[in-house]
């Protein structure tokens, strides 16, 4: 079945009046203030240059801010897929990206950056498999060191199989969760010990952006 993808502008501003409408971070089951702040380390927000995983973390942050609460994405500056982006398109396609999606804010940081501002008032942490291992151990340490936030580890690939021996040498132990994207690659992150709790978490497509194709007849 084809995806049409909508204008991710177009379905923000059309949502406006609703979050309006809405106290910020009032959760509709309980009726309490329960909004917490996300921090997403990624390879790349902004770019999906032979990086698909972009649209599944978008869709993450924009579900999680149509909830209430408030998200902050991180990525390296020097990161293959943003490079890639900007020398085959321009600054013109990171304009584009910063257009269609206003309420996704994404930082830049450099080799070995101070962590503190970029964790600051984090609730959750997630960082993404492509996060360069050096700081995906200084995360864990900042965790182990008291840091008073969920630290989660997200698997959306398949190197568990296909590069073991990176994920093996990654530095999980300060890590409350590993989320996986399949049960086959949970059950093999219990097998090998990586992380303390393993958890599947199924990609999906944000179907605020893609829909169903109508049915076409055979030709």
């Amino acid at each position: 079945m084809g995806l049409d993808a909508a204008s991710p502008g177009s379905f923000w501003r059309s949502a406006a009046g609703t979050r309006k409408t809405r106290a910020r971070g009032v959760s509709e089951r309980t009726g309490r203030n329960e909004a917490m702040h996300f921090v997403l380390f990624t390879h790349s927000l902004v770019s999906d240059w032979n990086h698909g995983n972009a649209h599944f973390q978008r869709g993450i942050l924009w579900e999680l801010i149509a909830r209430g609460h408030s998200c902050r994405a991180w990525e390296p500056a020097d990161g293959w897929s943003r490079t890639s982006l900007l020398a085959e398109q321009g600054r013109g396609a990171v304009e584009r990206f910063e257009a269609d999606f206003p309420e996704l804010a994404v930082g830049l940081y450099g080799p070995l950056p101070d962590l503190d501002p970029l964790l600051e008032g984090a609730d959750v942490v997630l960082v993404h498999e492509w996060t360069d291992p050096q700081l995906v151990a200084a995360l864990g340490r900042k965790r182990r060191m008291g840091g008073r936030f969920t630290l989660l580890f997200h698997d959306t690939h398949h190197r568990g199989v296909s590069a073991a021996k990176e994920i093996d040498s990654l530095d999980l132990e300060g890590y409350d969760a590993v989320l996986a994207f399949g049960e086959v690659l949970s059950d093999l992150y219990r097998q090998h010990g990586w992380g303390r709790r393993v958890f599947t978490w199924h990609e999906a497509a944000d179907v605020r952006l893609f829909q169903p194709l109508p049915e076409k007849g055979q030709k």
